[in-house]
């Protein structure tokens, strides 16, 4: 007798989210562009209602903005708005780092050991996008190891704003190499399990990377 496999699919509202953000990110959207529900609705092959649905997730997690009368827009993200979810990822994930280190287990070491190793992959193939996934992966890995659930709640609200800011990381890093040799350094401080050696290097990549994006670097 032949086995059936249940293959759980995500909602519709979900798929379109998504693909909404990978043209967001990848920049056939811009910031601050309007998100026509006719135009959109056709080219995704939805419906409206699904998209309006996929535009609340979106809207919920920062990315857009809806103005009665106006229409949905993507945000902006002025210069405030980025300086702002930098110093909340800062506080957020010093903290964790830091607890982290105090749970981590040799087979969470070899678990970010796999992800920096497809990230140095990943430079090799100029896989841009795919880069930044494991960069947020990296991060969010240890994170969801501090044992904080408040603490990774308030963390998982602003990732997407996070990636979003990320996606224009890369005409700041003229040569991706330093970007995964700040991880293989953050993975290294993390191995000593040393508190005060990760604090310092986890402050030394999130500020890195907030310098770029303000253009001070």
């Amino acid at each position: 007798m032949n086995k059936k496999t249940n293959l759980i699919q995500p909602p519709l509202s979900e798929i379109v989210a998504n693909e909404l953000k990978r043209r967001i990110w990848e920049g056939e959207i811009e910031f601050g562009d309007r998100l026509m529900e006719p135009d959109l609705s056709a080219n995704l092959g939805v419906s409206r209602s699904s998209l309006r649905e996929a535009l609340q997730l979106l809207e919920h997690e920062g990315l857009v903005v809806s103005a009665p009368r106006r229409g949905t827009f993507v945000n902006k993200f002025e210069k405030k708005d980025l300086k702002e979810i930098y110093e909340a990822r800062l506080l957020i994930e010093v903290y964790a780092f830091e607890k982290a280190v105090q749970n981590i287990k040799e087979e969470d070491i070899k678990e970010l050991e796999s992800k920096v190793q497809r990230m140095k992959e990943s430079i090799q193939g100029g896989k841009w996008d795919e880069i930044l996934n494991l960069d947020l992966e990296f991060h969010a890995y240890v994170v969801n190891l501090c044992n904080n659930a408040t603490m990774i709640k308030f963390y998982n609200l602003i990732l997407v704003q996070i990636r979003t800011f990320l996606s224009r990381l890369s005409r700041h890093y003229p040569n991706l190499e330093s970007l995964y040799e700040e991880h293989k350094e953050m993975l290294e401080a993390i191995k000593t399990r040393d508190e005060k050696v990760v604090k310092e290097k986890v402050i030394e990549h999130i500020q890195d990377a907030g310098m770029r994006l303000f253009g001070e670097k």
